[in-house]
């Protein structure tokens, strides 16, 4: 196991029970691929980092530091999947950190499944799910390590379901336990608003730019469940799996994949 990680740049380091990252989740991650030793969309996934560092304002590690960690991890050859993780650093106990504190990064590597091919041409079947997702306010859509909402949505599914989608806790729609959530409403792209809850992913920022390129109009808001089954496509997204059409979910069924098919064809995550 030693060998798919590094703990500020080094092999041979554990972490400190310490630290808060472990204690309180204080800290901030990003998942990403890594394709012959290059992590994909790099400038997009550390933009998102710095921001989401900024939130908790956690001091980010440079580019070239992570940069160097990903070539110093991962092979030249094959493709992976890597995950950043920054924390705040080690403190005693008690909530409050001190003032001179220093972040530990952590780089996780692990082998990348693709999805099977079949998936993206019959599509899948998403569970609605019990769990709700509570509002983190000023905290806002950043990847932070508290995400046990999540967790218990993944326990929630069976092997019926590719993923679970998750309502806050006035009903309207966020996201689903692993991935970013769209509904196509004729050239209309609809998102959920996600000011203060759920997850912008890196993969969502490229999705809506090639469908504005495809003059989609696209809209971000408050989405019932009734606007789901509306909606003439259902797709759902993450920087690993790619774009995925829905085909079914609280007794809808969908057939009219075009758009998945479209950015699959011409663009990639």
């Amino acid at each position: 196991m030693s060998k798919d990680y590094l703990i500020n740049g080094l092999k041979n380091k554990g972490l400190n029970p310490f630290d808060r990252g472990l204690m309180f989740g204080d800290g901030v991650f990003r998942t990403f691929k890594v394709i012959n030793g290059k992590p994909q969309h790099w400038p997009l996934h550390f933009r998102v980092l710095q921001n989401d560092c900024k939130v908790l304002k956690i001091v980010p590690p440079s580019s070239s530091v992570l940069l160097g960690d990903i070539k110093k991890l991962f092979p030249d050859k094959g493709t992976y999947v890597g995950k950043i993780i920054v924390t705040r650093g080690e403190s005693d106990r008690g909530y409050s950190p001190p003032k001179k504190i220093k972040p530990n990064r952590i780089l996780l590597k692990s082998k990348y499944i693709p999805i099977k091919k079949e998936i993206l041409t019959k599509g899948v079947a998403i569970k609605l799910c019990k769990i709700r997702s509570i509002l983190f306010n000023k905290m806002g859509s950043s990847k932070h390590l508290n995400r046990l909402e999540n967790v218990m949505a993944k326990i929630e599914l069976t092997s019926s379901f590719f993923d679970g989608l998750l309502l806050d806790e006035q009903g309207f729609v966020i996201e689903c336990a692993s991935h970013n959530i769209y509904l196509r409403m004729g050239k209309t792209i609809l998102t959920p608003l996600l000011k203060d809850k759920g997850v912008v992913g890196v993969s969502q920022a490229i999705i809506l730019n090639f469908a504005k390129k495809q003059n989609y109009k696209i809209k971000s808001c408050n989405i019932k469940l009734d606007k789901i089954i509306k909606s003439d496509e259902f797709f759902i997204s993450n920087s690993i799996n790619g774009v995925i059409p829905v085909r079914s979910f609280s007794g809808k069924q969908w057939k009219d994949f075009s758009f998945t098919n479209e950015f699959n064809s011409k663009a990639s995550l």
